[in-house]
């Protein structure tokens, strides 16, 4: 059988690096897969019931065995827990490695809990179908009804539902959060602290949504009449057997909760959730609570003489409600569908989880009756349990290649698809797509490559990758899935051709923060850039926080200087994080010029907080001594562009104390994203 070669065969979009980086700034993280040609086909399955498939535990047992003893897994691993369930049985449930090097103490899937993450969200899904069952939530009705007087903006006029909550579907302009830090802040104040905006219509984009599954959490709470976290211990956990998972973080959690590890092999210390209570991200549990949950969603909602939903409620969630088109799933209700380039042809549905430490994936395959949960507690093994879902799959459900046929398109039809598309979730990533002889050339953070139609809105790349786009009603193209599963990249308009910016060193630095954020800001005239203005304090920090795509603070301002000013609201957000300082007398000076070594030290005070590796660099000018190491960081992870000169020995003249200029920003923006996606 031909070995398919998925996104890690060619220049590395890596995402995970990208979403490790908003562990920092953002609750919540979602596992990532890479969507290849080949996906969900229930045609032809029926043939295929008993003779493929997971059948003995010893089997299986010497499957995980021959795949955690690989030299290349063991150089990555600390510690994991590996569970296969078939046919209402546990054929698997072993721990590898070690829950805490120090102690040297192993793996056991009975007792070493890890921290569950997104996958908690299934756990929500699951807990909230419970009472749309019972007739108590109606998926399709708006929200605002089970909301108590908590308002909802929507600039839509289309309501939003609790399908769009459970489908990533939402339309909400910021569906990441930063935490306040406070670890007893109760559920409701979270929510009323942190509402965003439906800007898009409900159930028209797909884009991951921490806080929708935050939202349903509190809805739950408010229907159910009593709080979160009882209602899942009542209801999901304690008919299950599931007697080690909890949302809060006990003592007898922390007792049990394997070490996290960082990608450098050092130990992380606990961290509490924040808020108290995370619908979206914040179970603890063990392999062996996981065992029982999946066994009941593949037997119809019922393990044992417990039954936590009925087969047709199990059936409805385990259903396909999300595609960007029908060759290309994305969404069950609470489940996902990442990892596509593995499913062999399979009916699959999944939910994976990653915060920092821990990285899961859960898999469910009802037709089968079978399902498969890995969980990691080290960032440098965060890889392996895509690894694991691979060989599992072309192990117990092989299937050969297919060639995909080619779909003619004219010049004119292909007219449609060009153009440039932005992350809905993470807006520095970004692809450009032209025409090419009867193709597509994409170009983005996986270099160059090129789209061949195999369908009606259907393409796929050189290395199998495919790529789906979506139209409006009118039939324009709107949206592209490619690569990145969590979320889809919307067509943006074209950009302006800034009359002051030439064909120098810096104009495609400028063109791509263009795309990104820099022209909302240009409040002058659309049709220039103004390189060489000065950028603001005030303005720097406005573009860091629409970089990291996060809501602006609504609380009282820190400094005296912000309040009613046009950027005061993202000042405060990152200042809450602190990323961001004032003065001794409590003042921001928000209208300021920037200076190039402040903009070094936001940087670095961003980067630190997500651990990015320690670099530093010889540098020929004289930071202030507060500056010095920010400095020396930005100079030696090479964000800076021609502004700068390097002497023949190496060293950096980076002109700490200069003004910042805009075009000097456009290139800091630009190779921050670079290195972002490519790592240090």
């Amino acid at each position: 059988m031909e070995k398919r070669r998925g996104l890690r065969a060619s220049k590395k979009l890596n995402l995970i690096t990208v979403s490790l980086l908003m562990a920092a700034l953002i609750s919540g993280q979602t596992a990532f897969g890479y969507s290849v040609a080949g996906s969900e086909n229930r045609s032809g399955l029926e043939q295929t019931l008993h003779d493929q498939g997971p059948s003995t535990a010893a089997e299986v047992e010497q499957f995980a065995d021959e795949f955690f003893n690989r030299p290349d897994i063991q150089k990555k691993l600390v510690g994991a827990a590996f569970v296969v369930v078939a046919d209402n049985k546990v054929l698997l449930n072993k721990g590898y490695g070690f829950s805490d090097l120090e102690t040297k103490s192993l793996v056991d899937p009975d007792q070493t809990i890890f921290r569950m993450a997104s996958i908690s969200k299934v756990m929500t899904a699951t807990a909230v179908m419970r009472l749309v069952e019972q007739g108590k939530i109606d998926l399709d009705e708006n929200i605002e009804q089970y909301l108590e007087g908590i308002p909802i903006k929507n600039q839509t006029g289309s309501p939003l539902t609790m399908r769009h909550l459970m489908t990533h579907t939402t339309g909400f302009d910021y569906t990441d959060y930063i935490s306040s830090n406070n670890e007893e802040q109760s559920l409701e104040q979270f929510i009323q602290e942190n509402m965003p905006t439906v800007v898009r219509t409900p159930g028209e984009s797909y884009r991951y949504d921490n806080f929708a599954f935050n939202l349903q959490g509190y809805i739950l709470q408010q229907v159910a009449g009593d709080p979160f976290e009882e209602y899942v211990q009542k209801h999901v956990f304690a008919p299950l057997g599931m007697n080690n998972s909890d949302f809060r973080m006990t003592e007898q959690i922390k007792k049990n909760l394997a070490t996290g590890y960082g990608a450098d092999g050092q130990p992380k210390e606990q961290y509490p959730n924040v808020p108290f209570i995370v619908p979206d991200g914040g179970m603890f549990g063990t392999s062996s609570d996981m065992a029982r949950f999946m066994l009941a969603h593949l037997n119809g909602g019922r393990l044992g003489n417990a039954e936590i939903l009925s087969t047709s409620t199990t059936e409805e969630m385990h259903r396909t409600q999300v595609s960007i088109q029908e060759q290309v799933p994305t969404m069950a209700l609470g489940f996902e569908k990442f990892y596509r380039h593995a499913y062999n042809g399979q009916l699959v549905i999944g939910k994976g989880g990653d915060l920092p430490g821990y990285h899961s994936w859960m898999w469910l395959m009802p037709d089968q009756k079978v399902g498969g949960f890995v969980i990691t507690n080290s960032d440098a093994s965060q890889d392996i349990r895509e690894e694991l879902f691979t060989a599992f799959m072309d192990h117990y459900f092989p299937q050969e290649k297919q060639e995909e046929q080619e779909w003619p398109l004219d010049a004119n039809e292909l007219d449609a698809f060009v153009g440039t598309y932005r992350h809905l979730r993470q807006p520095f990533l970004f692809f450009d797509i032209k025409k090419q002889a009867g193709k597509l050339s994409i170009s983005g953070p996986n270099g160059t490559h090129t789209l061949k139609p195999v369908g009606d809105l259907l393409f796929v790349d050189e290395e199998g990758n495919q790529a789906a786009f979506k139209k409006d009603d009118e039939g324009e193209i709107i949206d592209l899935d490619y690569i990145a599963p969590d979320s889809w990249f919307a067509k943006i308009p074209d950009l302006p051709k800034y009359v002051d910016v030439g064909n120098d060193a810096y104009s495609e630095a400028i063109y791509t923060s263009a795309k990104l954020f820099m022209q909302d800001d240009n409040e002058k005239q659309d049709s220039r850039f103004f390189p060489e203005e000065a950028v603001t304090r005030g303005e720097f920090a406005n573009q860091l926080l629409k970089f990291a795509n996060v809501k602006p603070s609504e609380k009282p301002p820190f400094f005296k200087d912000i309040e009613g000013h046009k950027y005061g609201a993202s000042i405060q957000k990152l200042a809450e994080i602190g990323v961001l300082t004032g003065t001794s007398d409590e003042m921001f000076h928000p209208d300021r010029i920037i200076t190039r070594q402040e903009a070094a030290t936001i940087l670095w005070r961003l980067s630190s907080s997500f651990n990015m590796p320690k670099i530093s660099a010889k540098i020929a000018d004289h930071p202030a001594p507060w500056a010095e190491e920010a400095v020396k960081f930005v100079v030696g992870a090479g964000i800076y562009g021609p502004d700068v000169t390097t002497s023949n020995t190496g060293v950096v003249n980076y002109r700490s104390q200069d003004s910042l200029l805009r075009k000097e920003a456009a290139v800091i923006w630009d190779r921050f994203i670079q290195v972002l996606i490519s790592g240090l």
